[in-house]
């Protein structure tokens, strides 16, 4: 049985608080996954056989204006488009992530979809990666982030703006006829990409007016909070904006300036007030993509609605948006209570985060009764570090245990739990960060 929308917002709420003050009191508790909530992929996200048109790149680009940094790109050209007609654009950041053929996003083949049913104009998709500072891009960065990210996407400041303008909008325009009418200009992203869109428009409502927002990070990353403030007390700007967010985004009841969830809302709320042309989509989703990508297509067609190129339609896309109902999956699957597992031995696993690579050791020996395990950690060439496993637990096939660490000198508790399987754990890392808990997938191997 589906929760309700209050209870689901009141169970990971409470599941925060509850960790906070066992942390505070030196009683560290399990954290347990968040809501396994996920959306399908809608049937103008995929594409049978090959793209009509034709997605091309990735391109290599420097830039002159985000100084000492190299990017990809990739093009979306429609088979429908013609050179003696502008074509509509739409800029979509952390381009490798909104390209890539096996995610939740695939913009370009809603693109090629709706293009061809005429439900938006023909339009030049322009997919952008955050800057790497230096003079190459590494291959292994694939679809994580370069490490000029937050610099550029969570700032307020209009150097991104002037980037994508000034830049790369001339880039592009050499080789294809670009609209310069900004109510055929659309600029979307995910979380910092969402408020980087957004920040583009605030800037330059004369180039971009339609804002496609996913899990936006309006958040005191690097001052983005203050957004909903300044909505209120700065005149209406001729935007129109479709914001989505999930009840299960990241939160934080200790800081709201750092709670994805709150900042969505306060954003809603601005927007009401100064009588923008916006909506809203709230899901049951975490800080995921999956939700916006199953609701991108209505997005694009309530964005771009008024082009007088699109067959009319009576549809209400927002009531469809709101419509798509997620999936409640189980976060273990195969966990048998009654089953039997023994951890004992050295288990295994690497990851890599920008760039730099990090090796766990787990070490488990049994005594009589009793567990005792220590985790070691070896970051790039550093020496390891050895770090203690507390409350180890084993209920059946599915083993527990915490890890205390610093993240950025600030006291960070990791719970570790999964299904073992003959020498494979799978399951979830669970890290408490300033009241905010963040998952990720999690396996490891034996050796």
């Amino acid at each position: 049985m589906r929760m309700s929308a209050l209870s689901r917002f009141i169970f990971p709420l409470a599941g925060f608080l509850i960790a906070s003050v066992a942390l505070a009191q030196d009683k560290p508790v399990h954290l347990n996954p968040l809501p396994m909530v996920s959306y399908p992929l809608q049937e103008d996200s995929k594409i049978k056989g090959e793209l009509r048109g034709r997605l091309e790149g990735p391109f290599l680009f420097e830039s002159k204006i985000i100084e000492d940094t190299v990017r990809k790109y990739w093009l979306y050209i429609p088979a429908e488009y013609k050179e003696s007609d502008p074509a509509a654009v739409l800029v979509f950041q952390d381009g490798a992530r909104a390209t890539n053929p096996n995610g939740v996003l695939r913009v370009q083949n809603v693109l090629d979809n709706l293009i061809a049913k005429k439900q938006i104009p023909v339009t030049i998709g322009i997919f952008i990666t955050p800057g790497q500072r230096g003079d190459t891009f590494p291959d292994s960065i694939g679809t994580g982030n370069p490490n000029n990210r937050d610099r550029e996407y969570d700032v307020l400041e209009d150097r991104y703006a002037r980037f994508i303008i000034e830049e790369m909008l001339p880039e592009v325009g050499k080789k294809y006829n670009l609209s310069d009418d900004p109510a055929k200009r659309a600029i979307g992203g995910s979380s910092s990409g969402a408020i980087c869109a957004f920040t583009v428009a605030w800037h330059r409502p004369d180039q971009f007016r339609n804002v496609i927002s996913l899990i936006g990070s309006y958040t005191n990353i690097h001052g983005g909070h203050v957004y909903p403030d300044l909505i209120r007390k700065e005149a209406k700007k001729p935007i129109r904006i479709f914001l989505q967010d999930g009840i299960n985004d990241l939160r934080s009841p200790e800081n709201l300036e750092r709670d994805w969830y709150v900042q969505n809302q306060k954003m809603k709320a601005s927007f009401a007030e100064k009588d923008y042309d916006f909506a809203f989509v709230l899901g049951e989703g975490a800080h995921s993509d999956d939700h916006g990508g199953a609701i991108l297509p209505l997005m694009l067609r309530w964005i771009l609605r008024d082009d007088p190129s699109v067959v009319k339609s009576d549809e209400d896309f927002i009531a469809k948006a709101v419509a798509i109902a997620p999936k409640i999956e189980d976060p273990f699957p195969g966990f048998d209570p009654k089953g039997v597992a023994d951890p004992a031995g050295t288990w295994s696993w690497e990851r890599t985060n920008r760039e730099v690579s990090t090796r766990y050791k787990l070490s488990i020996h049994r005594y009589g009764n009793e567990w005792k395990s220590e985790l070691s950690v070896k970051r790039a060439d550093n020496d390891a570090e050895i770090q203690p496993v507390t409350d180890f637990v084993l209920i059946g096939n599915k083993l527990t245990f915490n890890i205390q660490t610093k993240f950025r000198d600030v006291q960070m508790q990791t719970t570790y739990s999964a299904v073992i399987k003959d020498k494979q754990m799978t399951g979830w890392s669970m890290s408490l960060i300033n009241s905010t808990q963040r998952d990720a997938r999690w396996s490891c191997t034996k050796e």
